[in-house]
């Protein structure tokens, strides 16, 4: 069977969306299935490409390949499949983030965003959306959305710029030979996810110099995948607020934010409020973070679209007179019998547990407060962009699995402290929260992974 030659986008569009609403199976022959169910049994489902493989062949009728070049190479235009999943008020999200082919730390040390292998390949997308379900064959997988992404023309300006910022910043970090020290959550919407078989695979750096980094690939971040389903494809009303006043503007979001900031660095939150014109509820709970909103936004909207898309968790936050940070930094609570059964870091699959994916994909940009003695005022000392650095992520596995641990034998109340981590512990998420049922089936308070104050505030000060 010869390969379809596809020589525009619409001859791509037309067959791709002949899925909708249907699943692979209805494209292959009977006399295929054999072998077929066969290598589904030897890969146990685990094998992402071969529902991309399958696709190609029995709805696109091209052969398999590894090439460097685009799945439709004349119309230019790369093969993406994607999960989705259920959710109760947004109908489907994203199950994963998007990954694009693997980074070659010898060779992209010498390309430029312009004339780089990830632009070459991945500029143009089609992207089919399925809804995965673990109790199903991928055959049986339903496809749910039908998607063409031009990277440098279907998204805004700014979006773009960023995008280029984020592999600009990831080769900068390859290029000092620190490719082992590389995070998903050093850039904002285009990442560098971990992709290896197993924990112990490792390739050299560039040069064949430095420690051995784990193999990544480029990946557009999950977070900004759900912002395109949700408007794009659902047509959702975000209700997000964008940092960006000039639709022209070429700064990427750290220089926003700072703009944002420039003019009220040093002063008092009294000072602040003034120069803002506006004063907030008296009784409201937390007016650091009402004042911060104000200033990011202008309207004080708590929903802001850049940080919706990368990711980003903004904490407004006070240090003691004394430079002393009090307040540990929570995590989503946690299921106890959920918990034990999570993989730190499952090597068939590629999976994260909940806190390493955390760890792993997300941004802080804490907003510094000092406290001013003797008054109930503060005063504003600057901001940080943050993610939890890569060197440190041994030390929360072990956090985590002793946590696992504990839990299975029902010790509750030797759960990690501070005291036996410089980096995390876990204590109640919230003090006046409901129990929730444990393995041993008892009822304790629900409890949650925290990252240790002292080890934030040295962050803080650098």
């Amino acid at each position: 069977m010869a390969d379809t030659i596809y020589k525009t986008e619409a001859e791509v569009l037309d067959a791709a969306e002949r899925v909708l609403e249907r699943s692979l199976r209805a494209f292959i022959p009977e006399s295929d299935m054999p072998e077929i169910e066969s290598n589904l049994i030897k890969y146990s489902n685990n094998r992402k490409g071969y529902l991309g493989d399958l696709i190609e062949q029995y709805v696109f009728n091209i052969k398999n390949n590894s090439r460097a070049e685009s799945d439709f190479k004349i119309a230019g235009i790369e093969l993406k499949t994607t999960p989705l999943k259920v959710h109760a008020k947004k109908r489907f999200v994203s199950k994963e983030r998007l990954v694009f082919s693997m980074i070659n730390y010898e060779e992209i040390i010498h390309e430029t965003w312009e004339t780089s292998s990830f632009l070459e390949k991945n500029k143009l997308l089609l992207i089919l959306f399925y809804l995965y379900s673990k109790d199903e064959s991928l055959l049986d997988y339903e496809f749910k959305f039908v998607y063409l992404l031009n990277l440098l023309e279907d998204i805004s300006e700014q979006d773009i710029d960023q995008i280029r910022s984020d592999w600009e910043a990831i080769v900068a970090k390859i290029r000092r030979k620190e490719a082992h020290l590389l995070s998903e959550a050093d850039t904002y919407y285009l990442g560098a996810c971990t992709k290896a078989k197993n924990s112990q695979v490792t390739r050299t750096q560039a040069g064949g110099l430095g420690i051995p980094a784990k193999p990544r690939a480029f990946s557009l971040k999950q977070s900004y995948l759900n912002y395109i389903i949700q408007k794009d494809l659902l047509e959702n009303d975000t209700q997000t607020e964008s940092i960006y006043k000039d639709e022209s503007s070429e700064q990427t979001i750290e220089e926003v934010v700072q703009d944002k900031f420039k003019g009220y660095i040093g002063l008092t939150g009294e000072q602040i409020l003034k120069k803002l014109k506006w004063q907030p509820d008296a009784n409201s709970k937390n007016q650091k973070r009402l004042i911060v909103n104000r200033i990011l936004t202008g309207t004080g909207s708590n929903k802001i679209e850049e940080f919706e898309k990368a990711n980003i968790t903004l904490r407004a936050v006070a240090l003691e007179p004394n430079g002393k940070l009090r307040e540990s930094i929570s995590f989503p609570a946690f299921d106890y019998k959920d918990l034990i059964t999570q993989e730190w870091y499952d090597e068939e699959t590629g999976e994260m547990s909940a806190f390493h994916a955390q760890l792993e994909t997300q941004k802080f940009l804490f907003i510094i407060f000092q406290k001013i003695a003797g008054t109930k005022d503060v005063v504003l000392r600057g901001f940080k962009f943050w993610n939890f650095p890569a060197q440190d992520m041994g030390e929360a596995e072990r956090v985590f699995k002793l946590a696992q641990e504990r839990i299975r034998e029902g010790d509750y109340k030797k759960l990690p402290k501070t005291s036996e981590s410089p980096v995390a512990h876990v204590r109640p998420h919230d003090v006046k929260g409901k129990s929730i049922e444990t393995p041993q089936h008892t009822q304790e308070k629900r409890r949650c992974f925290w990252l240790n104050a002292k080890y934030i505030e040295r962050f803080l000060k650098d």
